[in-house]
């Protein structure tokens, strides 16, 4: 797939600002941004080494290296994030920009010692700002956009994005801020750690080194006149209370938190510690995403839907499709069949109509439930939709579906 990392040949990059990597690191870093990588990781065991990319979520092999390339690859990202080059016994993290042409990149660096005396690198290749800025390319419906839009327009309240690690949380937290005239607003936010800078936004980072938790720089930020307030990621109960409170006071708040679905939120907040009374009083919307592979335009093929697969688009209450896709594989896609991810949503609004409920407490089953009778698709449902309209696979649903822990995951992949 790749080109052999011996053959370290020279390196054009037009910004004389920017150190250039030496190879082999120039050439693997290359060679991902061509495939569209997002993550780039080196392992090393005994006397072997292997570097991997991850393509639409699945982790590629390399052309093979040995021992000493491995550690001559992991040193030279060292250097390229300013990371003490002789520490091989404890945890580094860094980031450095990487450019060739037109084409930039932001890389965050993670390095950890392998017993008994190995590294392993993990590069996380960040999209630029402008390259992903704008609602339109999330994958939202129409609908849901428009959905979106209109609860943004509101000047407070808490709107939540919900997902599993790597599902585009921050991406689409990022893009949020694109509907709100940053220019008329005191917008902050604190996040571990800030990907990319953004106009007209405090951006406060992570640094329990320095006492900045993100419990503390939440409540530091709430004594700046913020109007906006962002929250990388909510994890601990006095975050989530002194979001919601922040919301209840008459802030627009946006975070991400760790849930598979929109009843899912409620009750990980709810176990988080925030009563159900401020919770009813401050949620406006919650988004949750995940994030599937697309089917390579040059090479599916279409089938006659099966009795097995009716059955499933049927009790998910979806038109049944008369043809389903299959990826097949070529040249373009590496003989993979997909080619690009895009997000999958579930856009769940919360207003007065749902506040004495919410401060019942009521169970996940019965809020999921409500959902649906109030027009709100499940996330299952949503990425069905996508199946049924040929954007990806009944397979890749599939795959994706079980994954999310509810609904009929298992089922999909015993009858595909």
């Amino acid at each position: 797939m790749a080109q052999s990392l011996r053959n370290l040949d020279s390196h054009d990059l037009t910004n004389p600002d920017i150190p250039l990597p030496p190879e082999p690191l120039a050439r693997i870093l290359r060679e991902a941004v061509d495939q569209g990588a997002t993550d780039i990781h080196v392992d090393t065991w005994g006397n072997h080494a292997v570097a991997r990319y991850r393509i639409d979520g699945v982790a590629r092999e390399l052309d093979p290296l040995d021992l000493d390339q491995a550690r001559r690859l992991i040193n030279q990202v060292k250097v390229s994030a300013k990371l003490n080059i002789e520490a091989t016994l404890q945890p580094l993290e860094g980031q450095f920009r990487w450019q060739q042409g037109e084409q930039v990149r932001d890389i965050r660096v993670t390095i950890i010692p392998e017993a008994p005396r190995n590294e392993a690198a993990h590069l996380r290749l960040l999209t630029r700002p402008e390259d992903w800025r704008h609602m339109e390319q999330l994958g939202m419906r129409p609908e849901q956009l428009a959905t979106v839009r209109g609860v943004m327009q509101r000047p407070h309240g808490l709107v939540l994005v919900a997902g599993p690690t790597g599902s585009g949380k921050t991406t689409t937290l990022y893009a949020l801020t694109e509907l709100e005239d940053l220019r008329h607003l005191i917008a902050a936010s604190i996040e571990d750690p800030i990907e990319f800078d953004l106009p007209y936004v405090r951006q406060l980072e992570v640094d329990k080194r320095h006492g900045i938790t993100m419990r503390e720089g939440l409540r530091t930020l709430l004594r700046m006149d913020a109007d906006l307030l962002m929250v990388g990621e909510i994890r601990d109960g006095e975050s989530a209370i002194v979001a919601a409170q922040a919301a209840l006071a008459g802030r627009l708040v946006l975070a991400t938190i760790h849930a598979r679905d929109a009843a899912s939120v409620i009750s990980t907040m709810r176990h988080l510690g925030v009563p159900p009374y401020v919770l009813a009083s401050s949620l406006r919307m919650v988004i949750a995403q995940t994030l599937v592979r697309k089917l390579c335009g040059e090479c599916t093929a279409a089938y006659s839907t099966r009795n097995a697969e009716r059955k499933l688009f049927e009790q998910a209450r979806l038109p049944v499709p008369d043809t389903v896709r299959v990826a097949k594989g070529c040249s373009p896609c590496g003989q993979t069949g997909f080619k690009g991810r895009t997000g999958v949503f579930q856009v769940a609004v919360f207003d007065e109509s749902h506040g004495a409920w919410l401060a019942d407490g009521p169970p996940e089953h019965e809020v999921r439930e409500r959902l649906v009778q109030e027009g709100t698709q499940s996330l299952n449902s949503e990425v069905l939709q996508r199946a049924a309209d040929g954007t990806i696979s009944l397979s890749e649903a599939a795959r994706v579906v079980g994954a999310a822990g509810n609904g009929p995951g298992t089922a999909i992949e015993q009858k595909v």
